[in-house]
């Protein structure tokens, strides 16, 4: 290898170290802000999901992601039944159990 093909392998890996670099940097610098819009998303669905829920959990905390993300709208109609109360259980024989 002689000094002119080594000058050149070197002189390229700077342009792309560079070219990495500012890449990174602007990465580096834009993560602030995605952190900054994903807080400030992050609280106004957290205060909206307060104000048009009531249902919401004593502890404060989103029960499941997709109403985070869809907007707490959901699409499937409340049911009218009520919760059973006094009901018991007996177990069911099986023919195929041997004793």
């Amino acid at each position: 290898m002689s000094f002119i093909t080594i000058i050149m392998i070197v002189l390229a890996a700077i342009v792309i170290l560079a070219i990495l670099s500012v890449f990174f940097k602007a990465f580096i610098a834009l993560l602030p802000v995605g952190i900054v819009v994903a807080l400030g998303l992050w609280l106004y669905y957290r205060f909206y999901y307060k104000k048009h829920h009531e249902d919401l959990p004593s502890s404060g905390t989103f029960s499941d992601f997709q109403d985070f993300f869809q907007g707490f709208d959901s699409q499937e109609p409340a049911s009218g039944r009520k919760h059973a109360r006094n009901v018991t259980t007996k177990d069911v024989k099986d023919d195929d159990q041997e004793d």
